[in-house]
């Protein structure tokens, strides 16, 4: 592990618990009056280059800079530019709940907390159908998300701007970016490295692409100066909450985009591009890139891109873990039309997974009529159809938050952490706030690279 010298405590504002901003600095040689004149002609002429000097603006490459985005504030306060941030949390796992409370609270994050409740708790009568649900183990069944375990890397709100400027732009630019006869966008086509035995089996049909259509997010991004009057009507730093479902930011493994039924194969769309973002300090190189010790490759992403790339697209070609993710209205509603009233028979994230993908959760071996996929929606593949229907989740690779394994911890569903995770750490965060808590509630200025390059 590599020591690097920050301030991660500095960056918060002192007057402000509300906002998390770099902190002033200062040094003797801002004091001279012979400089005083030189210093102020220069940031303002920086000022107005930044604000006037075009629209179209390159993306900060250092890590820790912020993006000069007034669209983009509300991504600095204690909600991440969310409404609010639930945790679930067993009530017996105040161990959980004490180490997510100390991290947020180092990190000018405000929780709120949702009791979980195990399977015995709930009563044979509340399930969805089919009945093969209640034959799945009880902490399946009772504990769907567990997200008290989740990490986040200290820059986590400059991550959260460059998503946000992703998100805007994959779910609410509905035009062909690219087709054979008008080329919109400069692609990158980069061969596809995922094959149908490395692919998620999650989904019916492989529909794995033989390219991945790449576009550098610093290419569309537009700087937003809207009047003050008009900033009051934007809901959501991640773009229009009524255009987009899931924004799936923490998970352990997600595919490639998949062909979009809405589309031809040769069109490039929103559906099936891939932005890039180079030279991330935050994304550790390839060789880190692996979500489960029992994994034997890396991650497809560690392959199709160079180092230090962090790529963000549509989930449709399934993902795994439910470790932290946002839901708009839109999503609330169809999730739980889909999975409290229809049914499902699985495990949660890869259910959610096919879901994302725009097929049918898998029912079991007796269906109930109302998921017949030969219905009015269906295709007669387990595949929604029809204008107006499509199912937008949205995530990154590598996650935003990711699973942390805590000494000798132990998960109440199984799996992670259940016997598999026996190191402490946590996978594809470099500067982890959990793995440099003690570090942090200490004052120290320097924290600790777990994944360093070296």
């Amino acid at each position: 592990m590599r020591r690097i010298s920050i301030d991660p405590l500095g960056m918060m504002s002192p007057r402000s618990s509300g906002a998390f901003i770099p902190a002033k600095r200062r040094s003797a040689w801002y004091l001279r009056r012979s400089r005083l004149l030189t210093t102020v002609l220069f940031f303002v002429g920086f000022w107005v280059w930044l604000n006037f000097g075009g629209h179209v603006v390159e993306i900060p490459k250092d890590s820790f800079e912020f993006v000069r985005d007034e669209s983009l504030t509300d991504i600095l306060n204690s909600t991440l530019g969310f409404q609010k941030i639930f945790v679930l949390n067993l009530p017996f796992r105040t161990d959980r709940r004490d180490a997510i409370t100390l991290s947020a609270a180092t990190s000018n994050i405000k929780l709120e907390f949702v009791d979980g409740v195990t399977g015995e708790s709930i009563r044979q009568s509340a399930y969805p159908p089919p009945t093969e649900n209640l034959g799945l183990a009880s902490g399946i069944r009772g504990t769907l998300i567990l997200e008290d375990d989740v990490d986040w890397d200290i820059r986590i709100r400059q991550n959260l701007q460059r998503f946000a400027l992703a998100s805007r732009f994959l779910s609410e630019n509905k035009e062909i970016l690219s087709s054979s006869s008008s080329p919109q966008y400069k692609i990158d086509n980069r061969p596809n490295p995922e094959t149908p035995e490395t692919t998620f089996h999650i989904l019916s049909d492989n529909g794995i692409t033989t390219h991945l259509p790449s576009l550098a997010l610093s290419s569309i991004y537009q700087k937003t100066r809207l009047p003050e009057h008009e900033t009051s009507g934007l809901t959501s730093p991640y773009g229009d909450p009524a255009e987009w479902d899931i924004l799936w930011i923490g998970h352990c493994g997600a595919g490639f985009p998949r062909y979009s039924d809405q589309h031809r194969k040769t069109d490039i769309t929103t559906a099936n591009v891939i932005l890039t973002h180079a030279n991330d300090d935050t994304v550790p190189v390839g060789r880190h890139l692996k979500a489960h010790p029992f994994q034997d490759k890396l991650d497809p992403v560690a392959d199709a891109y160079p180092p230090h790339t962090r790529i963000y697209h549509r989930a449709s070609g399934g993902e795994l873990c439910t470790v932290a993710y946002a839901v708009s209205q839109r999503g609330a509603r169809r999730l739980l039309h889909q999975f409290g009233l229809k049914g499902w028979n699985g495990i949660f994230d890869s259910e959610l997974g096919r879901w994302c993908a725009m097929e049918d959760p898998n029912m079991g071996k007796h269906p109930p009529p109302a998921s017949n996929p030969q219905g009015p929606l269906g295709d007669g593949k387990g595949r929604m159809v029809g204008k107006g229907r499509e199912r937008v989740c949205l995530t990154s690779q590598p996650p935003l938050f990711a699973h942390h394994h805590p000494m000798e911890g132990e998960s109440d569903i199984g799996g992670l952490g259940g016997g598999y995770a026996t190191r402490f750490e946590t996978k594809y965060l470099r500067l982890s706030v959990r793995m440099n808590l003690e570090r942090i509630v200490q004052g120290l200025r320097t924290v600790v690279d777990q994944w360093p390059d070296e």
